[in-house]
């Protein structure tokens, strides 16, 4: 019998976990068929608990569940890559909060555990999608509290925990038609199963990992940028001890207000009976006195950047002084080829990231970025729908001011920098970019990696698929035909301005050719062509 865990426990437990994902990593991405299936679901998951593996390695002492589980909450964040990855940490997220001030943990503990992962992954997204990991969460949650109250022992509890789980993902396709038509469960739900497995084994005694074998992803180096002229003149931070620790999220939301009216860069954080604050802005004491109504100051700290900027202009001219225009805002994009990366860069790009499909870059990728950056205000370029929460969860981790624009393809991010202006504010700025950006038909050119049904429509494994923004409009064994034919009727509806961003997988003489076709067919038409060195995706294709 098996009564309490205790630090040790989810120490051991989350390395086994992670073990026991990794090596089903394969069948998770296989299973991946949403929206594409081209699946990156296994990778990003997997990265995420080896990045939450790395961060344990320095726990001081394993045995105290709140140092495990705060490092554990931290590492699977900075880690989390595409929305599988984020809503995997946001989970955990919730799972370890509830569990933190436990010395020892029992079921009952457990199950609270997985209820507050529950709200806290759902609050997360913002459209929730049934039929996904969050439904596993949502239902195990559910049936462990009616089904399993009374169970005190671990070693049974985990067994009948296990048992539900697979039940639930075994029930996704359910709740999701892309996983009727495709006929698998979901990938993240799955991927979740396996997570809890492993930690289920850990807590019946099988505790060798074999942690150090386990693949990692590696991230692109990344190089500096350039400074901004500074709008606010103090770096104002301060640790308020609170009159009453039960504010009232009224209260907060008045501060926030306040706050905005004082300056830019803030961040706000309310845990227990502390609250502490940080600011940009030109009158540091007037925010002083404004939350001294709420409480008495533990620490307080103000910074001249005006200082502190001209002593890092002057070390960044002395370092690499041709590489950093001075402007006001800073742009990091996610590029999946260096003939891409280099487009980036010539339309103004100050920072680029290496990764896309298949190879999303984590949180700690993205910050990292955003950090190394000289400027304080950022603009970000997803350029994937599978690391637009990525970049927004990235953006509430630092103090600059940041635009997450929403770019699902290459291509907008390509489009969206005609509509950058240095001088404007920020919703002028954002609102201009956005513009451009949905002022193009993306298309883009990837291939089944396994048979599967898209929309009714039945995909052979190693068939190309022809995507017209999210929709499939074409799919066969001649990329280029298929490609082509897309084009011509596109055309038709009035567009004149094509570019080709064509990949590793496909050939420039080839591209040139089906670019002449089109061309003989349509003499007003232009069409660049520019060589992307993208994997997954051949051909990358706008319309204007």
């Amino acid at each position: 019998m098996k009564r309490i865990l205790e630090g040790k426990d989810i120490y051991i437990g989350v390395k086994k976990a992670a073990e026991e994902l990794v090596k089903n990593r394969d069948e998770i991405n296989a299973l991946n068929v949403f929206p594409v299936p081209d699946g990156d679901t296994g990778s990003n998951m997997s990265a995420a608990m080896l990045e939450a593996c790395d961060w344990m390695d320095k726990v001081k002492d394993p045995n105290n569940p709140k140092e495990v589980l705060k490092i554990l909450r931290d590492g699977l964040l900075m880690g989390a890559r595409g929305n599988s990855g984020v809503i995997l940490s946001q989970i955990f997220r919730g799972f370890t909060e509830s569990l933190e001030t436990k010395k020892r943990i029992t079921t009952k503990d457990f199950i609270e555990a997985l209820k507050n992962a529950k709200e806290v992954a759902y609050q997360a997204v913002i459209k929730p999608v049934e039929g996904t990991m969050l439904t596993l969460i949502r239902k195990l949650a559910e049936r462990s509290e009616k089904e399993l109250a009374d169970e005190k022992d671990f070693l049974i509890f985990t067994e009948k925990m296990m048992k539900i789980a697979y039940e639930i993902v075994e029930e996704t396709p359910k709740y999701l038609k892309k996983l009727r038509e495709a006929n698998v469960v979901d990938a993240g739900a799955k991927g979740v199963y396996y997570i809890f497995k492993g930690i289920t084994d850990a807590i019946h005694g099988d505790t060798e990992v074999n942690i150090e074998k386990l693949e990692k992803a590696d991230s692109a180096e990344i190089s500096n940028i350039a400074y901004e002229e500074l709008k606010y003149q103090y770096c104002t931070e301060c640790v308020l001890k609170l009159k009453n620790e039960e504010i009232s999220k009224k209260e907060l939301e008045e501060l926030r207000a306040f706050l905005e009216e004082m300056g830019d860069s803030i961040v706000s954080v309310h845990q227990g009976e502390f609250l502490k604050t940080h600011i940009h802005t030109n009158h540091p004491g007037t925010v002083f006195e404004k939350f001294l109504e709420y409480g008495e100051f533990l620490k307080v700290k103000v910074d001249n950047m005006k200082i502190q900027h001209e002593h890092v202009v002057e070390t960044k001219k002395t370092k690499k002084e041709e590489s950093y225009p001075e402007r006001n805002w800073g742009i990091v994009a996610v590029s999946p080829g260096k003939g891409i990366s280099e487009i980036f860069k010539s339309l103004g790009v100050s920072k680029v990231i290496f990764g896309g499909q298949t190879m999303n870059p984590s949180v700690k990728d993205i910050t990292d970025a955003i950090e190394e950056i000289p400027y304080e205000k950022i603009i970000l370029l997803p350029n994937n729908p599978n690391i637009i929460m990525t970049a927004e969860k990235a953006a509430e981790m630092t103090e600059k001011e940041i635009i997450v624009l929403p770019t699902k393809y290459i291509q907008e991010g390509v489009s969206s920098l005609l509509g950058f202006q240095d001088d404007l504010e920020k919703e002028e700025l954002k609102t201009s970019m956005e513009e451009y950006m949905k002022s193009i038909v993306p298309i883009q050119v990837t291939y089944a990696v396994r048979d599967s049904e898209i929309n009714g429509e039945p995909v052979k494994k190693g068939e190309y698929l022809i995507f017209t923004g999210k929709e499939l409009s074409a799919h066969g064994k001649n990329m280029y035909k298929e490609t082509q034919n897309i084009l011509l009727n596109l055309i038709e509806e009035g567009y004149e301005i094509i570019t080709i961003f064509y990949g590793d997988e496909a050939k420039e003489k080839d591209v040139q050719k089906m670019a002449n076709k089109i061309m003989e067919k349509n003499h007003d038409v232009e069409i660049e062509i520019h060589q992307g060195g993208q994997q997954h995706y051949p051909l990358l294709i706008s319309l204007e």
